[in-house]
């Protein structure tokens, strides 16, 4: 394996003390993370940065996605837009940076549910490995055609932790069986692949969401493949792809963010339900979505400014301000303690 060479330096210390900032300089709104404990009532800021040159804070930075540990409910890893990989180790009281990735997009990371410290992420048209809780990181594929099959979403087998999956911007997916070693193509799906869901129940069953062209099932690890799509065509706009998300109280039940709203299936993928929101079909724009894993009648969502919330399955939605002037564009829910609640925020370009 060829080890990566140390690509980022620490060492934007500010004026006012051991100050430093990562993202994009005078950002117009506070991103990075916030934790709710109280099922959304209350958000407080988490966003302390721990590194060699003090202590600073991430508010400046752009959060993809947040991905928290099987294993390890604090841990906590965030995604970035143009910071590299951070995480957290004790419930997102202080980041620190996998400083050997450097900086830049890291689009998807996936953690060996048997081993955390064994870790996957993309970055650009690599897919890089770390044994050692993110000390030390190595390039286990790289993909030689360059950024328009750049590696773009991953996931871990929850029961043979060598088999590895991966999707790529050209829409292949990609089979490991041995860690990360060797690949093979196992589908080519058409369009960009976003994320890749593993079943708990049966690990052998895989979704996988594309960004127009709407979801794929993979069932014995991909070696049969089923279009999904079928049942979302009755609703406009449903294959633009925003989230998907596991109910956990129910076998084969997902609820999926587009750009049509909410859909809900209880029998992976063949038929689908809407769930009744607010806003009008198509009218708002959803970001991030979380479902309670101890109750499914509590969802959550946000938009670019409004975080809602529902007891009772959709009948009814309580709204709230988000608690900074940006889009919410990742949630988590603490599956040991579901008041726990994560936010991420990215601040969106304006549509011209």
């Amino acid at each position: 394996m060829k080890k990566i060479g140390l690509l980022f330096i620490l060492a934007c210390l500010m004026l006012s003390g051991c100050t430093i900032k990562l993202g994009g300089n005078n950002a117009p709104a506070t991103l990075g993370v916030f934790k709710s404990v109280d099922n959304g009532e209350k958000w407080v800021e988490k966003n302390q940065f721990l590194s060699s040159g003090g202590v600073g804070r991430i508010s400046g930075i752009n959060v993809l996605s947040l991905t928290m540990d099987p294993s390890d409910k604090k841990g906590i890893y965030i995604n970035s837009d143009a910071s590299g990989l951070l995480y957290s180790y004790d419930g997102a009281e202080s980041w620190q940076k996998a400083t050997q990735i450097g900086s830049g997009l890291i689009e998807s990371i996936a953690i060996d549910s048997e081993n955390k410290c064994t870790i996957y992420a993309t970055f650009a048209n690599t897919i890089l490995k770390s044994d050692d809780c993110n000390r030390n990181w190595s390039e286990i594929f790289i993909e030689t055609r360059g950024l328009k099959f750049a590696i773009t979403a991953l996931a871990v087998d929850l029961v043979d932790n060598k088999i590895v999956y991966a999707g790529n911007a050209g829409g292949e997916v990609l089979k490991s069986v041995d860690g990360g070693t060797n690949w093979q193509t196992i589908n080519r799906l058409g369009d960009r692949i976003v994320k890749i869901l593993v079943d708990t129940e049966n690990p052998e069953t895989l979704y996988f969401a594309t960004k127009t062209k709407g979801l794929f099932k993979a069932e014995g690890g991909g070696l049969s493949w089923v279009n999904i799509n079928d049942g979302l065509k009755s609703f406009s706009g449903a294959n633009e792809f925003k989230s998907l998300v596991f109910d956990q109280t129910l076998s084969n039940s997902l609820i999926l963010a587009s750009k049509y709203g909410l859909l809900k299936t209880k029998d992976g993928g063949l038929t689908w339900e809407s769930i009744k929101l607010v806003t009008q079909p198509g009218s708002a724009e959803i970001y991030s979505l979380a479902v309670n894993p101890k109750n499914n009648q509590e969802i959550y969502y946000a938009t670019a400014s409004t975080f809602y919330k529902t007891t009772d399955g959709g009948n009814t939605w309580v709204t709230k301000r988000l608690p900074t002037n940006a889009a919410a564009t990742a949630m988590l829910i603490d599956p040991v303690n579901p008041n726990v609640i994560y936010m991420g925020f990215s601040q969106i370009a304006k549509k011209k």
